[in-house]
């Protein structure tokens, strides 16, 4: 499990400055988890160059320690199947990697009464496209998706309202539309969705009556107003002064998941004022900052905004500028999925929503990959105002996962 929390928690950093770069001072919002899922189960059936490629995006084979040539599939089963595979590294690599994601889906989707969790994989496949009967047998037993058959042929549009009625069901009516008219038509063959949806309480709720209205410093010159919620209470924090940033830990109800806040202390000219802290983000200081014997108790006068961010990303030019350029060209290699040639990634269709108020916070995030034929010490109360750009992400504990990650730039109108 610990495996796959760090390739995902490399890749959400690989993947936030990749956004960064053609969203420059904008908000971005996105679920890691529900990616990194996503194209785990294409990886299931990647094999050749476009197997190392997505292995190495996805940090599969630094996280497995291992070199990932070859193929991402686990051995296969010798009864009457083609020829037995060894469990050589590469493979023993994969089979680390999918049961990573099967014993995370297992422990996300618990069923719980305090918070709402869940996440879920499924597969459309085009009625008369031939999948191999292995891939539908690892899919169902690694990633818990059933390929569902339909008429991208002749219905595509009703294959695409079908889809999109799925991922409303699965993330609480929150993801509509996942799918637009571009993205389905009468030679899609392949369409792999990922959904997750979260919902829960803070473990300390604001009091409505402390929200007011405020100012959120845009850059040092510029405003917008924000519903500013308030309250003292003990929080973990931690004070980085070469940095020039304070941390601050969020648990919601149960201390399963938690939210952090990462904000510079100053705006110092026309920008963000996160720059630094964006220039040297890793994953290793994302773990060693907000690991908890890091991080002090301390009593906060705590003012965050209330805000909501719906973000639609197709990342499929950012995945490829990542290094994944083979699974999108007409060298693709999915034979692992079908013994049909000329079958690639068309597009990764991301779209995610979180909202923040008082009582707590819900989000939820879906992709799709669609595949066509080629065609400091502190003082006693700490001040932690929030009331200028910052980056957050939620965090399930046990396994360490970060679920979504975000940065707030500006409130919407």
């Amino acid at each position: 499990m610990e495996l796959v929390s760090t390739s995902v928690g490399k890749f959400t950093v690989d993947l936030f400055n990749n956004l960064n770069e053609t969203n420059k001072g904008k908000n971005i919002f996105f679920s890691p988890w529900s990616i990194s899922s996503a194209l785990a189960l294409t990886y299931l059936g990647a094999e050749g160059n476009t197997a190392t490629e997505m292995a190495e995006v996805l940090h599969f084979t630094q996280a497995a320690g291992g070199s990932s040539e070859g193929s991402s599939s686990v051995a296969r089963p010798s009864r009457g199947r083609p020829k037995r595979r060894k469990m050589d590294p590469e493979h023993k690599q994969a089979e680390d990697i999918h049961s990573g994601f099967k014993e995370l889906l297992t422990t996300i989707n618990k069923p719980r009464s305090t918070y709402s969790l869940k996440s879920a994989n499924r597969i459309y496949v085009e009625k008369t496209f031939p999948l191999l009967p292995r891939y539908i047998q690892l899919s169902k037993n690694y990633y818990k998706a059933e390929p569902h058959k339909v008429n991208f042929k002749t219905a595509s549009e009703q294959c695409r309202n079908e889809i999109n009625t799925w991922v409303e069901n699965q993330t609480e009516g929150k993801i509509k539309n996942l799918l637009s008219s571009r993205d389905v038509g009468n030679t899609t063959k392949l369409i792999l969705i990922n959904a997750i949806y979260f919902k829960a309480e803070w473990e300390e709720k604001f009091q409505a009556g402390n929200t007011d209205l405020q100012p959120f410093r845009l850059s040092k010159n510029k405003t917008k107003p924000v519903k500013m919620m308030y309250m003292r209470h003990t929080f973990p924090v931690l004070i980085m002064e070469t940095m020039h940033l304070k941390i601050i830990e969020l648990p919601y109800v149960k201390h399963e998941l938690s939210m952090f806040l990462l904000l510079p202390d100053d705006i110092k000219d026309s920008t963000t004022g996160l720059e630094q802290l964006e220039r040297e983000l890793t994953y290793e200081k994302l773990s060693e900052w907000t690991d908890s014997k890091k991080m002090t108790k301390t009593l906060v006068d705590l003012y965050l905004p209330k805000f909501t961010m719906e973000e639609r990303y197709d990342l499929s030019s950012h995945l490829s500028s990542m290094g994944m350029h083979s699974a999108f060209s007409n060298n693709a290699d999915f034979h692992g999925i079908t013994d049909k040639g000329d079958v690639r990634i068309s597009k990764v269709v991301h779209q995610s929503f979180v909202a923040v108020d008082e009582k707590g916070t819900e989000a939820a995030a879906a992709t799709a990959v669609i595949i066509k034929y080629t065609s400091l010490p502190i003082s006693q109360v700490l001040k932690f105002k929030v009331d200028h750009p910052f980056l957050f992400f939620i965090r399930h504990k046990i396994s360490k996962s970060i679920l979504f990650f975000g940065r707030f730039c500006t409130p919407l109108e």
